[in-house]
């Protein structure tokens, strides 16, 4: 934001307009791949506790200074990606970049799909999970919009996601499962460090 960019104007208190303009900066950074979930969640929630515009400043300042010309986002893609796990599993965290359609199978085995991490081709992915007597594990970092539908015969999900943390104009995880004596884990990784206390927190 161009406002934060003059040195003495860093020490001047925000606005709530500056908060709103530097979080949906910070949507377009993760709908473009520039961060990942977990980074967009931590900034937009340290943009909204920001005092200054310095301190607004510090969570752009590894980014384009004004929304560039992006590459429009691809048509839809209708091909789904599919990964299977037959008596076994796969984990799928770090820096990955997670396809716009993807599903996962599990045959008395399951996955874990750790999304923290990961960067999305958009704003919106969907993730089909299909699970006989097994499961899997996704990991959603707070602050993003999770909806969760689910078609279960002797078996079911277990989502522990709060709401109340989903941030404003948030990427959205829509995931749809279908159990057959399994059941997968939805859920948010344990709370991490606040960004901004580790920003205002005294060098000495």
């Amino acid at each position: 934001m161009s406002s934060t960019d003059g040195g003495d104007d860093r020490s001047l208190r925000a606005s709530d307009d500056e908060r709103a303009e530097t979080a949906q900066q910070l949507t377009e950074a993760v709908g473009a791949g520039r961060l990942t979930l977990a980074e967009f969640t931590d900034r937009v929630d340290a943009a909204y506790q920001a005092v200054t515009r310095g301190e607004l400043a510090e969570l752009v300042t590894d980014l384009p200074a004004a929304p560039s010309n992006l590459p429009a986002e691809p048509a839809d893609e209708t091909k789904r990606r599919w990964k299977i796990a037959i008596m076994g599993g796969s984990d799928y965290k770090g820096r990955w970049q997670v396809p716009r359609k993807s599903g996962y199978f599990a045959l008395m085995g399951g996955s874990t799909i750790d999304l923290r991490e990961a960067t999305l081709p958009g704003q919106e992915i969907e993730i089909v999970l299909v699970s006989i007597m097994g499961g899997s594990d996704v990991i959603v970092p707070r602050g993003v919009r999770v909806v969760v539908d689910s078609t279960d015969f002797m078996g079911g999900n277990t989502v522990k996601v709060d709401e109340d943390a989903e941030m404003p104009n948030a990427p959205v995880i829509r995931i749809r499962t279908y159990s057959f004596m399994g059941g997968n884990d939805i859920k948010h990784p344990k709370p991490k460090k606040n960004w901004l206390a580790h920003l205002r927190r005294d060098p000495q």
